[in-house]
């Protein structure tokens, strides 16, 4: 028998450029248990590798877009890494927040992004739904011991009271 996660965990593609509104992404992929997880991890090579697409990983059908309600007091950690190394931080990420052991406040990570850049990088982007929380404290101590990563934080929207 298959133990779900707590809550279930959406895959997203972003493909049009021009077009960042809802209609320019696309759900590939639902994650409820740790096998499907496992499953995806195996295969990500068949979607074509988070270096070659903008991919979102995104919590109890959230969507990927900071005008969702669920986001717009968010925000995220953003940083840039090698695209050498990009996958492997990406499973790493990936794997601590499906779990939820990537923050040490409940519930408020809420997604993760990756997005390859023109000058050999990913831009790697944990999202959380409340801007608030921009401590980088919060963040997995493993995660930030491994990586030893430059990492700023961005409110979706900077103008509204949280």
């Amino acid at each position: 028998m298959e133990a779900k996660f707590d809550n279930k965990w959406d895959i997203w593609y972003h493909s049009i450029k021009e077009d960042w509104t809802i209609t320019g992404y696309e759900k590939l992929y639902t994650i409820n248990t740790i096998e499907e997880y496992w499953k995806l991890y195996n295969n990500w090579d068949e979607l074509g590798s988070i270096n070659n697409k903008h991919f979102f990983i995104m919590k109890n059908d959230i969507v990927p877009i900071w005008e969702d309600p669920n986001n717009k007091h968010g925000g995220c950690w953003s940083f840039k890494v090698a695209e050498s190394s990009a996958q492997e931080l990406w499973n790493d990420l990936s794997l601590h927040m499906v779990t939820e052991t990537l923050s040490s406040i409940d519930g408020d990570i809420i997604g993760l992004s990756a997005c390859l850049k023109k000058n050999n990088s990913s831009v790697i982007k944990i999202w959380n739904k409340s801007s608030e929380n921009n401590s980088l404290t919060l963040l997995c101590k493993d995660i930030l011991n491994k990586w030893g990563l430059d990492i700023i934080y961005i409110a979706h929207m900077p103008d509204i009271t949280v």
